[in-house]
């Protein structure tokens, strides 16, 4: 299978966009290409290096690969053996952004997930996080890094929470599974490199909300997009986040919540935020609050009582519509001035 043939082959990245957008260092993927022959950078008259979608594409799939502990020349043997490998060129094959979970590959791969999905369930509700690791590595090593995080990791947490809304599950079973997914993901967020990129965006669940997934899951997405992000966990309170947010001074910041009454404190909090830092005197600066979590999708009226910005069902809609918020935003705004 052609892992990447619906991703576009016109060389348009320089080296620098490439660090943004995958996360891993220039001498890194260098070296790959003069060792293994990967990625093929197309080059300019000045004999500089130009990357294309399709390059970015593979070095972020090897990145994911060696993540799990897969060595660099197994990983580069396993792609060759799925990818008809193409040199870089002018035309252009229409496709979504190679970073983001690729609708064309989750009608290809959906039914295969789907069973990765069901296998790491049955294997978290048996308390095996051995089995739910292993089941979780081969899935990344088949298919891209967001499409496994939405449809394997998100799906099976979706699964066995309904399965504990039905009895079927008990309360230990659903906290095993949400504990291992979640230190998955804290994992990935480490190695994106979270300190880079544009923003800072902080990202947060506030006092009371403890369910943390869905936003780690959107923090590691919009790392691996190349902006900087700070993560502050579960359980906030409101008045730490502000002084938090008048220190750092972010573009945008993210709350979620999952319940009715964490959506409502959401709300208020969303207020409280804005009219603490319109308060700030000589150097007035309010951030934009985007906000997001399945309680708003099952009960849209809740979203009239948020200061804020619907980010949309799930993660992948989240960041897209993070990404269209951010592109209108002051660049002086957007300056970072602070770090995790």
């Amino acid at each position: 299978m052609e892992l990447f043939s619906q991703v576009a082959t016109r060389p348009v990245y320089n080296t620098r966009a490439v660090v943004l957008r995958t996360g891993v260092p220039a001498d890194t993927f260098r070296a790959w290409e003069r060792r293994h022959g990967l990625p093929a950078p197309a080059r300019t008259e000045g004999n500089h290096r130009l990357y294309s979608d399709r390059d970015v594409a593979t070095i972020s799939w090897l990145r994911d690969q060696t993540l799990t502990g897969v060595t660099i020349r197994q990983a580069i043997a396993l792609l060759k053996s799925r990818e008809a490998w193409y040199p870089a060129s002018d035309a252009t094959v229409s496709g979504p952004s190679p970073i983001r979970a690729n609708p064309d590959h989750s009608a290809i791969l959906g039914p295969r997930l789907a069973r990765f999905c069901i296998g790491m369930v049955a294997a978290l509700v048996a308390y095996d996080s051995r089995a739910a690791s292993h089941l979780l590595d081969e899935a990344f090593a088949f298919a891209p890094f967001e499409n496994v995080c939405l449809q394997v990791l998100q799906a099976g947490l979706y699964e066995i929470g309904d399965r504990w809304q039905r009895g079927e599950v008990l309360v230990s079973g659903e906290h095993f599974a949400t504990s291992f997914v979640a230190r998955k993901l804290g994992a990935f967020l480490s190695s994106s490199r979270p300190k880079l990129g544009r923003g800072p965006i902080l990202t947060t669940c506030l006092e009371g909300e403890l369910h943390e997934v869905g936003m780690l899951m959107t923090s590691v997405f919009l790392s691996r997009r190349g902006y900087s992000v700070v993560y502050l966990g579960p359980n906030l309170p409101t008045d730490d986040l502000i002084t938090t947010i008048q220190n750092i001074r972010p573009p945008m910041v993210l709350l979620s919540a999952s319940t009715r009454e964490s959506a409502r404190k959401l709300a208020r909090s969303s207020n409280e935020i804005k009219s603490a830092c319109s308060a700030l005197g000589s150097r007035p600066f309010v951030p934009e609050i985007g906000f997001g979590g399945r309680v708003f999708v099952e009960d849209p009226s809740l979203l009239r009582e948020v200061d804020g910005i619907f980010c949309g069902r799930d993660v992948d809609h989240a960041v897209a519509s993070i990404e269209s918020v951010l592109d209108l935003t002051p660049p002086a705004a957007a300056t970072k001035t602070g770090s995790a």
